[in-house]
């Protein structure tokens, strides 16, 4: 299934020359930027969680302890 979105002339023509650079079509450029964009959301959100913890002594404190009980679980090589 296709559909058309409006962009502007410039944007066009970036991914046409990003086109032309990669072989790659257009479309698959524009789905390899909307899930770059995900992916940088996903990691501010989570750092934007991560702040909030941190303003929070109690609930650092438990995530401090977790890591440090999980901590020697890093160096098992067993698998």
């Amino acid at each position: 299934m296709s559909t058309t979105i409006r962009i502007s002339k410039a944007t066009r023509d970036r991914f046409a020359a990003m086109s032309a650079q990669t072989g790659r079509p257009m479309s698959e450029l524009l789905d390899h930027a909307a899930t770059a964009m995900e992916r940088e959301l996903f990691f501010s959100a989570l750092e934007q969680g991560y702040d909030r913890l941190r303003t929070d002594p109690a609930a650092w404190n438990e995530i401090t302890a977790e890591r440090e009980r999980e901590a020697p679980s890093l160096s098992d090589t067993s698998a």
